[in-house]
């Protein structure tokens, strides 16, 4: 995930943000939209006949925020996944939405993601009608001794749910223990994107944290890949465990899953580490 590699990429780039910021206008009216992160794919093709090919790039997902100034009575996850299917068709997108207020309070107050962003991040469309008295020089309030407890406190808490499911997994209690390989995935996930942006993602939603994460480190691609039909189900599985682990008689999960999600969790506890 890399916010400044698409400054070099073609105008068909361009092109598409354009054409996102066309579709988030028609289904909300944001003060401005933010692109805060992209993914860039690199592909290569030689043959015994052209063996100095150049490559090409391309995006194959981006991250935005949105700023908007009248929710008008809708949850801040309504507007995402609302802005989310509307762009599909151009390019997926992972939405962030805050209402320009909070944004403009979080500012004024020093907030480390909100300066962050201000300072830095590419605005591909602007309505100029919100207008913030803060300097360009706004400081960030925000110190390594912080840093550093929310790292501990987080990783403590994720290898205390995580030592919780392998001891649910020996006694055979399998949906258990894919609910306490959420916790410990959802508190990774969280942690990460905290010390990392200074972002605080108050949801349970694994897949959502995922794609917040990525702004923070490529690493979690390898840990939960979407390639094949069982990558997916994996990921369903762990996302549901937040429920049915404890409430559902339905949900299952037998010792081969729960152990592939074990190694991959752990995996994702590590990246903390």
């Amino acid at each position: 995930m890399n916010p400044i590699a698409t400054e070099q990429l073609t105008d068909v780039f361009a092109f598409q943000q354009q054409q996102l910021a066309e579709i988030i206008l028609q289904s909300s009216r944001p003060d401005i939209i933010f692109r805060l992160g992209a993914t860039v794919c690199h592909c290569k093709s030689e043959s015994i006949f052209n063996t100095s090919s150049t490559g090409s790039r391309h995006i194959s997902d981006i991250v935005l925020l949105v700023l908007i100034r009248d929710l008008q009575n809708k949850q801040v996850h309504e507007w995402q996944d609302k802005i989310e299917a509307h762009c599909r068709s151009v390019l997926p997108v992972t939405c962030m939405v805050l209402q320009s207020s909070t944004f403009e309070s979080w500012l004024k107050t020093g907030d480390y993601f909100a300066v962050r962003v201000w300072q830095s991040a590419a605005r591909i469309y602007d309505s100029g009608e919100l207008r913030l008295d803060v300097p360009q020089s706004a400081t960030i309030i925000i110190t390594d001794k912080d840093t550093a407890r929310q790292h501990a406190e987080g990783l403590a808490k994720a290898k205390e749910f995580l030592a919780g499911a392998e001891l649910y997994q020996l006694r055979k209690q399998y949906a258990m223990a894919a609910f306490m390989l959420h916790q410990a995935a959802e508190q990774s996930l969280r942690t990460l994107l905290k010390t990392g942006t200074g972002f605080c993602a108050n949801i349970h939603s694994i897949e959502r944290l995922l794609r917040y994460a990525v702004l923070v480190t490529d690493q979690l691609r390898d840990i939960f890949p979407q390639q094949t039909d069982q990558d997916k189900r994996l990921l369903h599985l762990l996302q549901k465990a937040y429920v049915g682990g404890r409430y559902d008689e339905g949900f299952r999960i037998g010792h081969v899953e729960a152990g592939a999600l074990m190694e991959r969790v752990g995996r994702l506890v590590e990246v903390l580490e």
